[in-house]
């Protein structure tokens, strides 16, 4: 006999996982959160004729997530919503083979003349002039395009788009410290772009994922279960995906309807262990000394204070490196170990900037960041005391 109660818990355990997905960008402005600043520079911009968009900004932060819904909240400005056109780009694109699949998704004719020679700005702006109606054309991941001339191609093709005010619009998307890394130095073309840079997410609007996500299960979450996750992912909305999916599911598997403390611990264990950065991490901390401590000085890295761009100082870390050894540590203590980080051997999981005795580093993989602390946390590298006096209470509690 089938167990209405049982079923029901199946149900709301599989409805999780439409919910929360940190293994796919948002696709739905219904399940999409916070980014309000950059939404408004967006729209904004879009509302000048000719003006195309840069969105930038570290990996994991959720560019694409963002790009995918911009049509939506452009829609009142446009009168409707236009249809979305995205592409990846990859390391081996060339200027056209991005157009080629664009036209390709645009269900468009691709010019025989592109199979004979190259393709060129003025053509792709003839196309786009002509579609009907406009779309929202969107270049994911551009960072990736290594060569030269393709690049400028793509600038000369903005401002061809601009100078015409084709009403086409192209959003680039991509990793880069400043929009020079992005698109090259170009500067014909800064007229014609809005750069919007992507920081990472501030609490409230983690928090707003997890509230809002768990309403749609009619689930809650104690405040300092919230608070927590919202440490723990330091800003990248991937990670409080999946911390609060699998807490989630723990507590649905227990008949439980609210979300706590403990469900976040077992969270972070799962994490730790099935996470695709699991190898990455192995090889940054692996060591045939059982005390070594690569781990922690990892782990206090992703601790440390850190700028707008995620550079911190090797003073950044002492203090972290302190409460998690028990004792005072200097700079000498750790310095080889962070200099090892940033070489083959440990996977050069640390970038450095700078000179020598003014180094700045900062994570290759800024999803890796929340991982070495989950990691740490998951194999008692870190006291629970010493747990609770890093992530705290929630000022709510």
């Amino acid at each position: 006999m089938t167990d209405p109660n049982q079923d029901a818990k199946f149900t709301r355990f599989a409805a999780l996982n439409n919910v929360f997905t940190p293994g796919t960008p948002v696709l739905r402005r219904d399940r999409f959160h916070g980014r309000v600043d950059q939404i408004f520079e967006i729209i904004n911009s879009v509302a000048q004729p000719g003006t195309h968009v840069v969105l930038y900004g570290e990996r994991g932060v959720g560019k694409t997530s963002l790009a995918n819904v911009l049509s939506d909240f452009l829609a009142p400005i446009w009168g409707s919503r236009r249809p979305t056109v995205r592409v990846n780009c990859t390391t081996d694109d060339k200027f056209k083979t991005i157009w080629t699949r664009v036209l390709q998704e645009m269900a468009l004719d691709v010019p025989e003349e592109w199979a004979l020679g190259k393709a060129g700005p003025d053509s792709v702006r003839r196309i786009l002039q002509e579609a009907s109606p406009p779309r929202l054309v969107i270049l994911d991941e551009f960072d990736r395009v290594e060569d030269d001339e393709s690049l400028s191609l793509m600038a000369d093709t903005v401002k061809a788009l601009s100078d015409h005010a084709v009403d086409t619009r192209l959003i680039i998307v991509g990793m880069a410290d400043s929009i020079d890394a992005l698109i090259g130095e170009h500067e014909s073309i800064q007229r014609a772009i809005a750069e919007v840079q992507l920081g990472r997410m501030e609490p409230a609007e983690l928090g707003g994922i997890i509230d809002d996500g768990l309403a749609q299960v009619s689930m809650t979450i104690t405040p300092t279960a919230r608070h927590r996750i919202g440490r723990l992912a330091e800003g990248l909305p991937q990670y409080v995906h999946m911390l609060t999916l699998y807490a989630a599911q723990r507590a649905v598997i227990d008949d439980r309807g609210q979300v706590d403390v403990d469900d976040v611990r077992d969270a972070i264990d799962k994490v730790a262990k099935k996470h695709s950065l699991l190898r990455e991490y192995q090889t940054a901390v692996q060591s045939p000394r059982r005390d070594n401590l690569f781990a922690q000085v990892l782990a206090a890295c992703a601790l440390a204070e850190k700028n707008r761009l995620g550079y911190f100082t090797p003073g950044a870390v002492k203090e972290p490196m302190s409460r998690l050894m028990g004792k005072p540590y200097d700079i000498a203590n750790f310095a080889t170990h962070l200099s090892a980080f940033t070489g083959s051997e440990r996977g050069f999981v640390l970038q450095r900037s700078g000179v020598e005795r003014k180094y700045v580093y900062r994570f290759k993989n800024p999803l890796l960041q929340p991982f070495a602390l989950l990691a740490a946390l998951s194999e008692g590298i870190i006291s629970k005391e010493l747990v609770d006096e890093i992530l705290g209470e929630s000022p709510n509690t």
